[in-house]
């Protein structure tokens, strides 16, 4: 499979810097270990002022509960939480069904408490995975 390494290299950049102040939010801990790791590797400096947030679904069903920090929330509820300290967020979801449902109500709730919100999705289609995860997998760090 061919992945053009420039522009997915020129994207990351994109995304580092628009992670400056933002909170980044994901689908659960392996995803921000996964993103954290890549933002890094595509950095002279450590992506350290950038917030990420796993949304893990403790009841496996989409729009259940919600983990954060140990407390059980609402995805109305974590969108609460979220806006009541950060003014801007970055959704980057896996491609598959259910991250494109999160993907829609978080946006909205998230706009609804007036987080100004960036849906990204461009990572995933450039490195041609679905999951968040996988980028780390399929995208050859040492060479970005």
């Amino acid at each position: 499979m061919f992945i053009n390494n420039e522009a997915l290299k020129v994207h990351l950049k994109k995304l580092q810097n628009a992670c400056d102040g933002a909170i980044v939010i994901v689908e659960g801990k392996r995803d921000v270990a996964a993103l954290r790791s890549l933002l890094n590797a595509n950095s002279e400096k450590i992506c350290s002022n950038a917030n990420f947030l796993g949304l893990e679904n403790s009841e496996g069903r989409i729009f259940s509960v919600f983990t954060i920090n140990g407390t059980k929330r609402s995805l109305y509820e974590t969108a609460e939480h979220i806006a009541s300290k950060n003014r801007s967020a970055i959704l980057l979801l896996d491609a598959d069904k259910k991250g494109m449902e999160l993907r829609k109500k978080m946006s909205s709730y998230l706009r609804s408490h007036g987080v100004r919100v960036l849906v990204e999705e461009k990572l995933l289609k450039l490195a041609r995975v679905r999951n968040v995860e996988d980028l780390c997998s399929v995208v050859n760090v040492e060479n970005l």
